[in-house]
Formats: structure tokens, sequence, C-alpha cells
């Protein structure tokens, strides 16, 4: 099965909040394809302040792109 949506991984703390945007496809494949999954950031806010650039080059590849990763699998099933 197909699906593509777009979607919003929130990290509310007291003193902020962190909202990924982000862009998630997949398809489980079949007997001639195999599966495939495609995961896009294409926007990072702080406090509702765009942070994107900076998570690019300072953060990328932290545990926060992992975990939105995660949030998107699940509510993808």
């Amino acid at each position: 099965m197909k699906r593509s949506y777009n979607g919003t991984y929130t990290i509310e703390q007291d003193h902020y909040t962190l909202a990924i945007m982000y862009t998630y496809y997949s398809d489980d494949g079949d007997y001639f394809n195999p599966p495939e999954e495609d995961f896009e950031i294409y926007e990072i806010e702080y406090n509702g302040m765009d942070i994107t650039d900076f998570f690019w080059d300072y953060l990328d590849g932290s545990g926060l792109w992992y975990d939105a990763l995660e949030y998107a699998r699940d509510r993808a099933e």
C-alpha cells in the first residue's frame, strides 16, 4: 500500500515548542517491487521562529531527525 502525507512532529516543553514539519512516503512493495520509504524535513520552528537552516547546519543527524521519522512511521500504520 502506498502512503504519502505531510505532518508535524511537535515537542512541547514548559519554555519552548519545537515543531518539525515533514513529508513522508512509503510503499510496502509487492512481489516485483521492493518496499521503499522517503522522509524529508522541510521546516523547523522554535517558538514560531524558523530555525530550519540552523538545524541543517548544526543538528543534522541528531536524535531529533530519527524521532520525527519514527513518529511519521507510526502515523502511517
